[in-house]
């Protein structure tokens, strides 16, 4: 028996949650002491999950008994839905261990009350000068301890001594049994207990914490790149780059924009390149010039084209082949400043003017024009040909036009 199978498991939330929890607290989350955790608890989730049933069909068999109809048996799945369980999480805060909560601050707790002294870390006294022992009951002075205080204390960094023990209680940001050791790296404080937040490689002061920036970069933490224009150690240097260059932060040295070259990003690109760092070729003609920031290529008066290989098109002249021509009689003027290419026969500044008088053509002038005067604008001063009033056409202007046409030519 073939068994078909296509499985589907969708979890679909059932309740709404808050990824923080909504707990009211006047705790100062920048205390040192305010510790934070996780806890999880549990919500309700409805789940799909495919549910198998038998399903009957029939089929063609030579069991002739049942009509040559056999009995057959498949599982097939469809969607049902299940409650479960779901372990979410959420973060807590309150005062780390040995620590209670004072108004907005986590205050250290001393099982025993510092009779000469104050409570500075968990069930530790900062004593008076003078007192020692665990809860400051016993006088010594600062620099003795022991039966009758008789013994010298060894402690360095300016460390308490403690009367009865002679143990040294470090000042923050040293370590060791006579605190003669700086907190190791990453680490500063009070008991070497807090960890340095400098990013970038910078260095943390081993007693306040307070970061020490590698070159190139600024910010509390360290955490910011030095502003435009500075680099350097604490962003005291000024970047020389010039021309909207952009100098490292680190070292200074300048990435010139597309155009420009040089140290200091001071030197334009040479004539026939362009682009960044001027590693591309220009590529106009025509005496075109070349924007050293894109290629772009700006024509010379005549040209145009996008790298200025084409001629300003018949009729225009000049800068972006915007000025138009003003020559008559079919003469063409020259693409670069506009001067008229008179044809034969006719002379002047825009070819106005003929050679032969009106009514004669010909190399000598001495050849009448066959035109139909009445009918014709003009007789070229050369070849002699017609050129019609509207209405008329033929070769001398004498015939009308064409049934249904009207008009010139």
């Amino acid at each position: 028996m073939a068994v078909s199978l296509r499985c589907h498991r969708t979890v679909l939330l059932a309740v709404a949650f808050c990824f923080l929890p909504c707990i009211t607290s006047s705790l100062n989350l920048e205390d040192p002491n305010v510790c934070s955790h996780w806890e999880s608890y549990s919500v309700t989730v409805q789940e799909s999950y495919a549910h198998p049933f038998d399903q009957i069909y029939y089929t063609s068999c030579t069991d002739i008994l049942n009509w040559f109809k056999c009995t057959r048996h498949r599982v097939s799945y469809r969607t049902a839905y299940r409650r479960g369980e779901k372990t979410m999480y959420r973060r807590k805060s309150q005062c780390c261990p040995g620590f209670y909560e004072n108004g907005e601050i986590c205050a250290p707790h001393c099982a025993e009350s510092c009779v000469h002294g104050r409570c500075m870390a968990p069930n530790t006294c900062q004593c008076e000068p003078g007192w020692g022992g665990s809860n400051c009951s016993s006088a010594c002075d600062s620099n003795h301890w022991g039966s009758h205080c008789s013994n010298r204390c060894q402690c360095q960094n300016g460390a308490l001594c403690n009367p009865i023990t002679g143990a040294c209680i470090c000042t923050p940001g040293y370590r060791g049994w006579r605190c003669e050791a700086q907190c190791e790296v990453g680490t500063y404080g009070n008991g070497c207990q807090q960890k340095c937040q400098c990013q970038n490689g910078a260095t943390c002061h081993h007693v306040t914490g307070e970061c020490k920036c590698s070159p190139g970069y600024t910010g509390a933490f360290c955490e910011d790149l030095c502003p435009p224009g500075k680099h350097g150690q604490q962003c005291e240097e000024r970047c020389p780059c010039q021309n909207g260059g952009v100098c490292h932060h680190v070292t200074g040295e300048c990435s010139c924009p597309a155009g420009w070259m040089g140290t200091v990003c001071g030197q334009p690109c040479p004539e026939g390149r362009f682009g960044q760092n001027c590693s591309q070729e220009c590529q106009c003609h025509n005496n075109g010039f070349c924007m050293s920031s894109t290629g772009q290529c700006l024509c010379s008066p005549g040209y145009t084209g996008e790298r200025c290989q084409d001629e300003c098109p018949v009729g225009t002249y000049g800068a972006g082949c915007a000025k138009t021509c003003r020559c008559k009689n079919n003469s063409k003027c020259y693409h670069t400043n506009g001067m008229c290419l008179c044809e034969p026969g006719y002379t002047g500044e825009t070819c106005d003017i003929r050679l032969c008088p009106e009514g004669n053509y010909g190399l000598r002038c001495d050849r009448k024009c066959p035109c139909y005067a009445q009918n014709t604008r003009s007789c070229h001063p050369m070849s002699g040909e017609c050129t019609c009033q509207p209405g008329w056409s033929g070769l001398y202007c004498n015939e009308t036009c064409t049934p249904g046409f009207y008009g010139e030519s």
